[in-house]
């Protein structure tokens, strides 16, 4: 499971309004993070950003790459980082059907 959606309903109180902006503002962020994960002083900071961030709104499996990225050693960088891209991509697109479901 992706999206953990009863956590989400917890975190919201289920409220569909609050749900939508608080997945707009996730989304908003995902450029500066990506963006991050070139710079070499900001990358681990922009990953465990995105760490919590999926943690609050119940993507604990995104949480969880993070989390390992954010442990990998500078060797393993670019492989860590490829799979955080791939989770958060897999991770926006079923933000993208919640969003129009709840629409």
């Amino acid at each position: 499971m992706i999206l953990d959606r009863a956590h989400f309903d917890m975190m919201t109180g289920a409220d569909r309004a609050l749900q939508l902006e608080v997945l707009g503002l996730f989304r908003d962020q995902v450029g500066g993070w990506t963006g991050a994960f070139a710079h070499d002083t900001d990358w681990r900071t922009a990953v465990h950003t995105l760490k919590g961030s999926a943690r609050g709104i119940g993507l604990a499996a995104l949480a969880g790459i993070c989390e390992r990225a954010e442990a990998a050693p500078e060797a393993e960088r670019a492989a860590a980082l490829a799979e955080v891209r791939a989770a958060l991509d897999e991770a926006l697109a079923v933000l993208e059907q919640f969003a129009a479901e709840a629409a």
